[in-house]
């Protein structure tokens, strides 16, 4: 069986697309017996230059905002040829549905399957979300909202990784209840051997890019706080970042993706934890958390977006605006038996949610879809597993 795997940027098996997503789907239908198609739609560089010239000369809004909806137009019509030069495939998945339009891209008869973690209109409706950070002028976001409204629409099924998205789908851009189907998220599972862990020495681990978005300096405000209720607390801390030089505090920096020995140095670091904190502002549907998770410990979670519902009595929710919220939590989950009773619950759930799983979960909804509109069948291997 032939899947079109789309994603609208680069080669969907990049793993720096949308945190390794696209990625991780990919292993997880191989792993399922699928021929993964690649399809994505590099814009020429050509084309960029010229609406950028044309911007220019016509002293319109500017080169980046103009060229926007040009280059969206192109992104359909390159994905139509892809999608045609392709073929035969008997489905595909699509990511990234604001950039491109979907009904013209995805042959008649082809079942289609969406993959997403949050609708644009949930995220512009957050203050703290990357898009309402981001600076762009509404009217470009509100075309970008109609657009994966409308690509929705034309899928055969719109699968989602949470029921905080599936509601937004449903109640947002008026996708029917039985074409949406809540399938998870998958991961990267750590190496770390939580029975060894020595639960008696609270050691906290904070892994985030967007120092900003996932709530840094709260975090290292809450962990002061810690460290005078708890003095043998430690906080190790991952991501771009300022300088940190505080007691009690390991600053790591930035660990890639793409480099093994930091790869290693992370799992290590997992390994130790006893509690993972990324009290984010806002944040649809993380897969940090589940990587935590596989490594035996909780999360402090924060309740904006997906994210609070992904470990179910693995995590515990704060209010990330609250630095004493967080701080509480972190004290509490100092205690041994309560850090490593969360833990197993998060393990637990970590199991189930797999890129296999996922991928599984996806395929039952395309076969789904499939059997009641008279579309053929959608099928790969053994599909276990459950969404939490």
């Amino acid at each position: 069986m032939r899947i079109g795997l789309l994603y609208p940027v680069r080669n969907p098996l990049d793993p720096r697309n949308w945190s390794g997503t696209p990625y991780g789907l990919s292993r997880g239908l191989a792993s399922q017996g699928i021929t993964v198609v690649p399809l994505a739609a590099d814009v020429p560089h050509g084309l960029h230059e010229m609406v950028a010239v044309l911007s220019r000369v016509t002293g319109r809004r500017g080169a980046v905002m103009d060229r926007m909806p040009v280059r969206n137009l192109a992104r359909t019509l390159i994905l139509a040829r892809r999608l045609s030069q392709a073929a035969p495939l008997d489905a595909v998945v699509a990511m990234g549905t604001e950039m491109y339009d979907l009904a013209t891209v995805i042959p008649t008869g082809v079942p289609c399957a969406t993959y997403d973690d949050g609708t644009l209109k949930q995220m512009w409706d957050h203050p703290g979300s990357d898009i309402r950070s981001g600076d762009f002028p509404p009217h470009h976001v509100r075309r970008w909202i109609r657009r994966q409204s409308d690509s929705s629409r034309a899928a055969s099924v719109c699968c989602v990784s949470t029921q905080w998205a599936a509601r937004s789908f449903a109640d947002d851009y008026a996708i029917p209840r039985d074409r949406i189907a809540v399938v998870g998220m998958g991961h990267r599972p750590r190496s770390a051997a939580a029975g060894d862990k020595d639960w008696s020495k609270p050691t906290f681990l904070f892994v985030g890019v967007d120092w900003q978005r996932k709530n840094g300096a709260r975090v290292l405000e809450a962990f002061s706080r810690v460290r005078e209720r708890v003095p043998a607390a430690t906080m190790h801390v991952v991501g771009e970042h300022p300088l940190i030089d505080a007691p009690g505090v390991v600053d790591h920096g930035f660990l890639p993706k793409d480099n093994a020995a930091s790869q290693e140095v992370l799992d290590r670091l997992y390994a130790v934890a006893t509690c993972f904190v990324l009290p984010s502002k806002f944040d649809p549907s993380p897969i940090s958390y589940l990587e935590a998770a596989s490594a035996g410990i909780p999360v402090i979670a924060t309740p904006f977006g997906g994210a609070g519902e992904l470990l179910g009595r693995g995590a515990w929710t704060v209010d990330p605006s609250d630095s004493g919220s967080i701080a509480e939590a972190m004290v509490r989950l100092s205690a041994p038996q309560q850090a490593r009773a969360m833990g197993e619950a998060a393990a637990q759930v970590a199991a189930t949610a797999s890129w296999t799983n996922v991928a599984g979960r996806i395929l039952d909804a395309l076969s789904a879809t499939a059997s009641t509109t008279g579309a053929g069948s959608v099928s790969g291997g053994s599909r276990a597993g459950t969404t939490s």
